[in-house]
């Protein structure tokens, strides 16, 4: 797979303004702007054959050109960084019933793997285990779909989450586990469920119970001695 992040870093301020690093060599720069230029070029190019209406996005030459740029800088700021990514975003683009060229980052979102492309469960089903494994009835006794679904439920907090609106938790889930799938995605390995880490915040949180339930015996043995 041609790798487009590699090059796109030291190649971004080509496209834009036509600078070039002083730390990569003369040629160097040459053969990653060139690099670059042709990928985003065959890019832009199948765009326009897949959504006829390309003109309302670009109406000139200047926009064309002034876009390529803009493009260039999402992707390398969207993780975007191999030709299959690309691939997927663009056979997504000829499935979806419209004519507009999408924005740089709905087309990134187009180039990322779904949870179901890799086998993993989708964003509301894993969010509502996270959700059900965030309540402290659960401490002890959860149970994961996945790894992925773990890591995304710590990573969101498993304290802060369940404060959350469902609008707003659902958004802060679907982005961390965004990042698990794409890590599965590219096959690494995502380690296992750190059980201990669970153990760990449980009693983290056992004094702030153990308080509670004193405070409310006190209570009631101070309105029984009146």
């Amino acid at each position: 797979m041609r790798n487009v992040s590699s090059i796109a870093q030291s190649a971004v301020s080509v496209v834009r303004t036509g600078v070039l690093s002083n730390s990569v060599s003369e040629l160097a720069q040459q053969e990653q702007s060139e690099a670059v230029g042709k990928i985003i070029n065959e890019l832009f190019r199948e765009l326009r054959t897949i959504r006829t209406a390309w003109r309302q996005a670009w109406p000139d030459k200047a926009a064309y050109q002034a876009a390529k740029a803009v493009w260039v800088r999402a992707f390398f700021e969207g993780g975007i960084c191999t030709q299959e990514q690309i691939d997927m975003g663009l056979a997504r683009c000829r499935a979806e019933e419209t004519d507009f060229i999408p924005s740089p980052g709905k087309f990134i979102g187009m180039c990322m793997p779904t949870p179901e492309m890799v086998g993993l469960p989708g964003v509301e089903t894993a969010y509502e285990q996270a959700m059900r494994n965030c309540h402290p009835a659960m401490r002890g006794r959860e149970k994961w779909f996945h790894p992925a679904v773990y890591h995304a439920t710590a990573a969101a907090g498993f304290h802060s989450l369940p404060l959350l609106s469902r609008e707003l938790g659902l958004a802060s889930f679907g982005k961390r586990y965004q990042v698990q799938v794409c890590r599965v995605w590219r096959g690494e390995d995502l380690g296992p469920i750190p059980l201990a880490e669970i153990s760990e915040q449980s009693a983290k949180s056992a004094p702030d119970v153990g308080n509670c339930a004193l405070a409310e015996l006190r209570a009631i043995r101070s309105g029984g001695s009146r």
